[in-house]
């Protein structure tokens, strides 16, 4: 058989291979260019939800301090009622 003679029998297989190939290394992109977007949404979410919770805390810290100081007036004021009454 002839060189042209194993191109042409064999030229089918060659392109199923390199069609294969070419599958395969997109087929690993796209799925490493997937996890890269999952980790980045993930960070993105982790970030916001670090946020979301200092807001909370913040929050939480103030509505302490405002509930302290409704607390102390209302001892001042229960001080000053008992003071009146000796």
């Amino acid at each position: 058989m002839t060189i042209i003679e194993w191109i042409k029998l064999l030229w089918p297989m060659a392109v199923l291979l390199l069609g294969f190939i070419v599958r395969v290394e997109v087929g690993q992109t796209l799925t490493r260019w997937r996890n890269r977007q999952f980790e980045k949404n993930f960070e993105a979410i982790k970030s916001d939800t670090a946020k979301d919770i200092e807001a909370v805390h913040a929050r939480l810290s103030r509505h302490e301090t405002q509930t302290n100081s409704y607390l102390s007036e209302i001892r001042n004021d229960i001080k000053t009622l008992l003071a009146r009454d000796k």
